[in-house]
């Protein structure tokens, strides 16, 4: 059973792969590989995150930066042959991100409920890389860098936004607990 946020994801995808199709082949020909374009992302998602809370603009552009590298290895990938490890190296790179946010801002509020949610979220990437990418799960990267993008007008938005993570952490464990008894019991 997929839920509704994996399916907008991969209508997503299926829309970036329908409309942008030669965009992977340019990367390819200009001798770009899909893994290339994830380190890139990988190093800029880390500037990214440096830049968070001291320099906003920096962080902005940086982060858009990553979610374009970051859409364009999966065009890249479409264009040439996927492989496993691309796969996990992909999750890995936008799990890594998405973590330091949450670090980040955790340590940012001094809250301690932010290192809770920070917990579960390990805990479901976990489950989800045992499984071998097979457990469902609500991937929250790019909510939670347009959350700390527009934080700056409004700054309770942080604690809003970091809730809102944490709920989706926590459905995301309803789900894989789900999948779990439906995958034993069957």
């Amino acid at each position: 059973m997929k839920n509704i946020f994996q399916e907008i994801v991969n209508k997503f995808r299926s829309y970036k792969t329908k409309e942008f199709p030669r965009t992977g082949k340019f990367f390819l020909n200009l001798g770009i590989s899909a893994n290339m374009m994830t380190t890139f992302s990988l190093i800029i998602g880390l500037v990214a995150v440096y830049f968070l809370f001291s320099n906003h603009l920096l962080f902005v552009v940086f982060a858009a930066v990553h979610l374009i590298a970051d859409g364009l290895d999966g065009l890249i990938a479409k264009a040439s042959q996927t492989t496993k490890f691309g796969q996990y190296f992909d999750l890995l790179a936008d799990r890594a991100i998405a973590l330091l946010i949450l670090l980040k801002v955790a340590m940012y509020l001094q809250d301690y409920y932010v290192f809770i949610i920070f917990g579960l979220y390990v805990l479901t990437q976990s489950i989800h890389f045992i499984s071998r990418l097979e457990s469902p799960i609500v991937f929250i990267r790019t909510a939670t860098i347009i959350v700390a993008a527009i934080y700056v007008f409004y700054e309770p938005l942080l604690l809003i936004g970091y809730l809102i993570a944490g709920v989706f952490v926590i459905y995301s464990l309803a789900l894989q607990l789900q999948w779990v008894v439906k995958k034993r019991f069957g």
